[in-house]
């Protein structure tokens, strides 16, 4: 079994939602990194090797969509969920057309923890059949 500590990049304006969400998270054994800075976020991903980013889409302070695609022009975009206080399906379908994975409620941590281990099952499975050859 693959023990390495899958990487994620949580970026959102709140301080309460990153201190909850990367708690969550960490509990789960996923490292997550924090900040509100949208600079900063891409650097980090520069810099360091993520297998998720969560993206808090909180106008006028982030933009989610130009996020999305800065990093994808970059060409080191991971896979991304963006965290909404609300949202209904058309948001949602808005933001998979620009390359989310999906759209959870950023006040729900045990709902962001279930589509974070689903977006990262396939990266799991991968380095299993990887370790495995």
């Amino acid at each position: 079994m693959d023990k390495r500590l899958r990487r994620t990049l949580i970026l959102d304006t709140d301080p309460d939602t990153l201190i909850v969400l990367q708690h969550v998270l960490e509990e789960a054994e996923i490292d997550a990194t924090i900040t509100w800075d949208e600079g900063e976020a891409c650097q980090l991903v520069e810099t360091a090797p993520f297998d998720l980013i969560l993206i808090g889409d909180h106008p006028p302070e982030l933009n989610a969509a130009a996020i999305i695609d800065n990093l994808s022009v970059r060409g080191t975009c991971p896979p991304v969920l963006i965290l909404r206080a609300i949202f209904g399906e058309k948001d949602a379908e808005c933001f998979r057309r620009l390359g989310a994975a999906g759209v959870i409620p950023k006040r729900d941590p045990l709902a962001v923890l279930e589509q974070v281990t689903r977006v990262l099952a396939p990266t799991q499975f991968k380095a299993k059949a990887a370790n495995a050859a």
